[in-house]
């Protein structure tokens, strides 16, 4: 038997492209890694949850080891966001210089 229309040919070839394609993103999807790294308790979601915490109550980034402040540290006016310990005074979320 001779075959001498290929027309369907490049559908099913795409169509097994795209089951494998799909199939290996499932697998990565549903894999004790992925779960791990992005899962509801996923260590990246920890992490900026954490970074993103920190920065909010601080008012900079935790990547800053000369003003890194205990995370438990509930005494404010200590805190380099608020209280500018070399000029004195406080400096929350105001101008640097006072108004004319």
């Amino acid at each position: 038997m001779e075959i001498k229309s290929e027309k369907g040919q490049t559908v099913v070839e795409y169509l097994l492209l795209l089951v494998v394609a799909i199939s290996l993103v499932l697998t990565f999807y549903n894999s004790e890694v992925f779960k791990r790294l992005f899962g509801p308790r996923g260590e990246i979601g920890k992490k900026i949850k954490s970074q993103n915490e920190f920065a909010y109550r601080h008012a900079y980034s935790q990547g800053r080891p000369e003003q890194d402040i205990d995370r438990l540290n509930r005494e404010g006016s200590i805190h380099p966001s608020y209280h500018d310990l070399e000029q004195g005074g406080t400096r929350f979320f105001g101008p640097l210089d006072a108004y004319e």
